[in-house]
C-alpha cells in the first residue's frame, strides 16, 4: 500500500522551503567551491546551503517568537564573518570581502524563501552567481578602460540619474513646442545609443574585420565610418570592394536603429515605415555581402570612434533637435507638406535621428503618419547622398562606384516610396 503521508510532508511549507533554501545555497555555494578549488575563499559547496537554511529558519521562527530574533540572528552573523580570520592576508581580503557579501546575501535569501518570496529570491540567486562567475571578464575589461572612457560613463550618469530626473516636465514657448524633461530625455536616449555602440566596437567589433567593424560602428555613425571606409579604399585600392561592402553595411544598420527610435517616440509610425525600411535594409545587405569576399589577408579595421560621450556633442545633438523641431513646425504653418520635405532634406545632410525623433512626435495625430513616413524617407536619402558624396570624393574610384550603385538603387526605392506614398 502507497503511503501518502509521505508524499505529502513534500508539500508542507516547511519542507518545500527547506529545499527551496538549500537549492539556493548550492546555486550559490557551487561557483564560490570553484573558486576555493583555485586556492581563494574560505566558503563553498557546504557552508552555502547551510547559511540559506539558517536564515530560512531563523525567519520561520519569528511567527512564534519575535522579529527580533531574525535582526540578532543576521547581527551576529555579520560579526562573526567580520571577526573570521580566514583571510588575515592582505592579498586575501577582497576574495573574503566577495564570499563574506555573498554569504550575507545568502542568509537574507533564505528568510524570503520562508516568507514565500520564491520566485524572488531564486532570480536573486541567479543574478548573484552570474556577477560573481563574471569576476575575470569584469576585470578584463575594466583593465582596458581608458580615464577617459570611466570619465564618460561618470557623465553620463550625471546627465541620467541626477540631471534629467529633475528637468521640468511642463511645456514652454510657441504651441508648447518646447519641454525640458522630453529634450533631456532624447538627448540622453540617443547618448545611451551611441555609448553602447562606441563599447560594442571597442571591444567585439576591433580588428574583427571589416563587415563586423561595420555593422557596430553603424550604431554609432554610419557617416564616421564612410569618412574612415573611404579614406582606407584611397590608401588600399586592392581592398576597395570590401570597403565599399562595408559603407553600405554600415548604412543597412541606420534603418533599425530609426526603427528603434521611431518605436520608442511613436509605435504607430513603424507600421508605415516597416515596408521600406525592410526593402532599403535588404539591399543594403544584398549588395555588401555580394561585394565582400573571403581574404585570409590581416586587414586593419580600426574606426576613430572618438569619446564615447562629448558633453558638447550632446548638447549639441539636443540644440539641433529643438531647432528641427521649430523648423517643422513653422514649415508646416508656412509652407505645407513641402516644408516639411525641405527640413528633412536639410536635417538629413548632418544627421537623421533628430528628424526621425521629431516627425514621430509631430505624427502622434494619425492623420499625419503618411506624411511622416515620407518625410522620414526623404530624410534618409539626404543622408545617403552625403554618404555617397564623401565615398566618391574621399575614397578610391571603385568605392565610390560600388556605393554609387548601391545608394543609387536605395534612392529610387525611397523616391517611388515617397510617391505611391502621395497617390
Amino acid at each position: 500500500m502507497i503511503n501518502f503521508e509521505g508524499i505529502n510532508d513534500l508539500n508542507d511549507s516547511y519542507i518545500l522551503g527547506i529545499l527551496i533554501s538549500m537549492g539556493i545555497g548550492l546555486i550559490i555555494g557551487l561557483e564560490r567551491e570553484y573558486d576555493r578549488l583555485k586556492g581563494q575563499g574560505f566558503a563553498g559547496i557546504r557552508t552555502f546551503p547551510i547559511v540559506a537554511i539558517l536564515g530560512f529558519t531563523l525567519e520561520n521562527l519569528t511567527d512564534k517568537f519575535t522579529v527580533w530574533l531574525l535582526i540578532i540572528g543576521l547581527a551576529a552573523f555579520i560579526l562573526f564573518l567580520a571577526l573570521n580570520p580566514s583571510y588575515q592576508k592582505q592579498e586575501e581580503y577582497g576574495q573574503g570581502l566577495t564570499t563574506n557579501l555573498a554569504l550575507i546575501a545568502t542568509f537574507v535569501l533564505g528568510a524570503m524563501v520562508s516568507a514565500e518570496y520564491y520566485r524572488d529570491a531564486v532570480a536573486t540567486s541567479v543574478i548573484i552567481v552570474t556577477l560573481l562567475s563574471l569576476k575575470t571578464r569584469f576585470r578584463s575589461v575594466i583593465s582596458n578602460i581608458t580615464s577617459e572612457e570611466l570619465f564618460a560613463f561618470i557623465k553620463f550618469s550625471i546627465i541620467a540619474l541626477l540631471i534629467l530626473p529633475f528637468l521640468p516636465n511642463k511645456n514652454y514657448g510657441p504651441n508648447d513646442l518646447l519641454n525640458p524633461f522630453e529634450i533631456g530625455s532624447i538627448v540622453v536616449i540617443v547618448s545611451f545609443l551611441n555609448f553602447i555602440g562606441y563599447f560594442l566596437v571597442k571591444y567585439v567589433g576591433s580588428k574583427r574585420g571589416i563587415l563586423l567593424t561595420a555593422v557596430l560602428g553603424g550604431l554609432i555613425s554610419s557617416t564616421a565610418v564612410a569618412w574612415s571606409y573611404a579614406s582606407r579604399s584611397e590608401e588600399s585600392p586592392e581592398l576597395s570592394k570590401k570597403y565599399a561592402a562595408g559603407i553600405v553595411m554600415a548604412s543597412a544598420i541606420m534603418f533599425p536603429r530609426l526603427a528603434l527610435l521611431v518605436y520608442i517616440f511613436n509605435s504607430s509610425l513603424l507600421t508605415y515605415l516597416a515596408l521600406p525600411f525592410s526593402l532599403l535594409t535588404l539591399i543594403c545587405l544584398v549588395v555588401s555581402l555580394i561585394l565582400i569576399q573571403r581574404d585570409s589577408k590581416e586587414t586593419d579595421t580600426n574606426i576613430k570612434i572618438g569619446n564615447p560621450l562629448n558633453i558638447l556633442s550632446a548638447l549639441g545633438f539636443g540644440a539641433i533637435y529643438i531647432v528641427i523641431l521649430f523648423a517643422v513646425f513653422y514649415s508646416n504653418q508656412f509652407f505645407g507638406e513641402s516644408g516639411l520635405y525641405y527640413s528633412a532634406l536639410i536635417s538629413g545632410l548632418a544627421d537623421t535621428d533628430a528628424i526621425t525623433i521629431s516627425m514621430a512626435k509631430f505624427s502622434l495625430d494619425p492623420e499625419k503618419l503618411k506624411t511622416a513616413s515620407s518625410v522620414i524617407i526623404a530624410a534618409v536619402l539626404s543622408n545617403m547622398l552625403v554618404k555617397l558624396g564623401i565615398s566618391v570624393f574621399k575614397g578610391s574610384k571603385t568605392t565610390g562606384k560600388f556605393v554609387g550603385y548601391s545608394f543609387g538603387a536605395i534612392i529610387v526605392v525611397g523616391v517611388l516610396f515617397i510617391l505611391i506614398n502621395h497617390v
